[in-house]
């Protein structure tokens, strides 16, 4: 079984990852400059070194919308380091790493300390975006009961009705940019921070 460590020292730097970039790198980019990093973020980062090892690929929209959160982090706080795989070429490594239901998530955050030691990760994006997601989904859904299929599991809905619950929610979700990036940061905080109390 691969150890997310063993691949650290082969996974791109943010700067190695955006010039491989063949979707969404504008948007990437432009996310990465909008991230607010607070002063609280340096207490709860700054104190001694933390390595984020980060599964992903350029096609999804979490990760266009959460990666730059962390890469952001690591540019203004010192002890931060962000370090990108492409979850595709390393399936050993994410297959380690799945949802309760099974499901293979994306992006994947592996929180690892000064000396490599795994402290935790997280999947996909912070508990609290999903349920709220879920919410405005079911909200969105409830308003617009003329869709074809509105009533049906979005994997079950037509195609027409699927584009439009997926272009509602990326033009919503981008509206909660700076509570999710909150949400992110408060998150990883809280791994590392339950790993060093189980070690104490």
């Amino acid at each position: 079984m691969v150890r997310a460590a063993e691949l650290w020292n082969e996974a791109m730097t943010p700067d190695e990852y955006l010039q491989q970039m063949t979707k969404n790198r504008e948007r990437f980019e432009a996310n990465i400059t909008r991230t607010r990093i607070m002063p609280g973020d340096w207490a709860a980062f700054g104190q001694e070194p933390l390595h984020i090892l980060v599964l992903t690929e350029d096609w999804c929209s979490d990760s266009a919308q959460f990666v730059p959160m962390v890469i952001r982090l690591s540019q203004l706080v010192p002890t931060v380091e962000v370090r990108i795989l492409r979850r595709d070429e390393h399936k050993d490594l994410a297959e380690q790493y799945q949802r309760k239901d099974g499901y293979q998530p994306i992006p994947v955050f592996i929180l690892l300390d000064a000396e490599f030691q795994e402290l935790g990760a997280l999947l996909e994006r912070p508990e609290r975006a999903t349920q709220e997601m879920t919410e405005e989904t079911r909200r969105f859904l409830a308003e617009h009961p003329d869709l074809p299929g509105a009533n049906r599991m979005i994997d079950r809905m037509p195609e027409e009705t699927r584009q439009a619950v997926k272009a509602h929610i990326a033009a919503w979700r981008d509206e909660q940019f700076d509570r999710w990036t909150r949400y992110l940061i408060e998150d990883l905080a809280e791994i590392a921070k339950s790993a060093k109390l189980r070690v104490a």
